[in-house]
C-alpha cells in the first residue's frame, strides 16, 4: 500500500525550519501539520494533496472558523513531489517551491520563487559517497549564501548538525544519542556559544513507535512532555496530549480519517482549568484533501 511519507532529518532541521519559515515571504506550512503524515498512511496513488489551515475565534461561546490559507502539494508519476505552492483562500498563490532531482532520485534543489515568479530562495544539496545528505546550503534571491547546514553520520546515523550563517559563522549545533535499536534516544539542541539550548528525550512502544517526546528547555527549566497515541495495533496516530512539568495535561491534538482511512482533518486544543473545570479550547484545525493516480510512494524531501 502506497505511503505519503515525509522524510525526518531531525530535530535540527526542524527547528531550521521553523526559524526560516518565521523570517521568510515563502511557503509556512506548520511543521507539525507536515510531520501528521508519518503517523498517517495514505491509501491510494496520490496526485496532490490540499491542505487547508483555519483560523478559529470564539464568539458568544461557540467556535467559528474561517479558512486562512492552502498548501498544495502536486507529485509526478514517480510520486515525487515537484510542487509546493501557499494560496489564499480562493487560491491566488502567493509562492511556489519547484523541486529538482539528481539522475539518483536525490533531491538536488528547492527554489522558492514570489506570485511574480521572482526567486525569493534557493536551498542546494549535496551527499556523500553513502547517499546520506551532507551539506544543505541556502541562497537569497540575489544569489548570496545565506546559511549552510553540515550533517555528519556514524554508521549510517546522523549524529551531528551543525548551522553557519553565510559568513561561515555558526549559529547552532544539533547532536543525536540513539538507543540500542538505532533509534534516537536524546537530542541536544546547542547555542552557537555552546550552551545548551534544549533537551529532547525519546521512549517508544514494543513496536518501535514513538510513546514520549520529552523536552527540556534550559531557559526557563520547563518540562513538557508529549504522548502519542495510536489506533489500537496500529501505527497510525489519534492523539497527541501535552503535558506541562506538573504533569497537568496542557494540549491535545485530535486526528480524524475520511472513509478511505486517509487523514481528513487535525484539530489542536488548548487545555486548562477554567470556571471549576477542565476546558478544551479549540486553537487550530486543518483539513485535507486528495487527488489520486497510479504513482508509487510520494516522498516529501526535508
Amino acid at each position: 500500500m502506497p505511503k505519503f511519507t515525509i522524510k525526518n532529518y531531525g530535530f535540527g532541521g526542524i527547528m531550521k525550519k521553523n526559524l526560516m519559515l518565521a523570517i521568510s515571504a515563502c511557503l509556512t506550512l506548520a511543521v507539525f501539520a507536515a510531520d501528521f503524515h508519518n503517523y498517517a498512511p495514505i491509501k491510494g496513488d496520490i496526485k496532490s494533496c490540499t491542505e487547508t489551515e483555519f483560523s478559529i475565534a470564539s464568539k458568544f461561546g461557540s467556535y467559528f472558523r474561517t479558512p486562512s490559507k492552502k498548501l498544495t502539494r502536486t507529485f509526478d508519476a514517480k510520486g515525487k513531489v515537484i510542487a509546493s505552492s501557499e494560496l489564499t483562500p480562493r487560491d491566488t498563490v502567493l509562492n511556489t517551491i519547484t523541486y529538482a532531482y539528481k539522475e539518483n532520485g536525490k533531491l538536488a534543489e528547492k527554489l522558492c520563487t514570489n506570485a511574480d515568479g521572482e526567486s525569493v530562495w534557493k536551498n542546494v544539496y549535496t551527499y556523500n559517497k553513502e547517499g546520506l545528505k551532507a551539506d544543505m546550503s541556502e541562497y537569497d534571491g540575489k544569489g548570496n549564501l545565506k546559511d549552510r547546514t553540515i550533517y555528519i553520520y556514524d554508521n549510517g546515523l546522523l549524529v551531528d548538525e551543525t548551522d553557519y550563517d553565510g559568513d561561515g559563522v555558526l549559529i547552532w549545533k544539533t547532536v543525536y544519542k540513539y538507543n540500542s535499536a538505532g533509534k534516537i534516544e536524546t537530542v541536544y539542541q546547542y547555542n552557537n556559544d555552546g550552551s545548551l539550548s534544549e533537551r529532547k528525550d525519546y521512549t517508544y512502544t514494543e513496536s518501535g513507535l514513538i510513546d514520549t517526546v520529552s523536552t527540556y528547555e534550559t531557559f526557563n527549566g520547563s518540562i513538557v512532555q508529549v504522548l502519542y497515541r495510536y489506533a489500537s495495533g496500529s501505527s497510525v496516530l489519534n492523539e497527541l496530549t501535552t503535558y506541562n512539568s506538573a504533569k497537568q495535561i496542557i494540549g491535545r491534538v485530535i486526528f480524524k480519517y475520511d472513509e478511505t482511512g486517509n487523514l481528513a482533518k487535525v484539530s489542536e486544543y488548548s487545555v486548562a482549568e477554567k470556571f471549576g473545570t477542565t476546558v478544551n479550547e479549540l486553537i487550530g484545525m486543518y483539513e485535507y484533501t486528495y487527488d489520486f493516480n497510479e504513482s508509487d510512494v510520494a516522498e516529501i524531501p526535508e
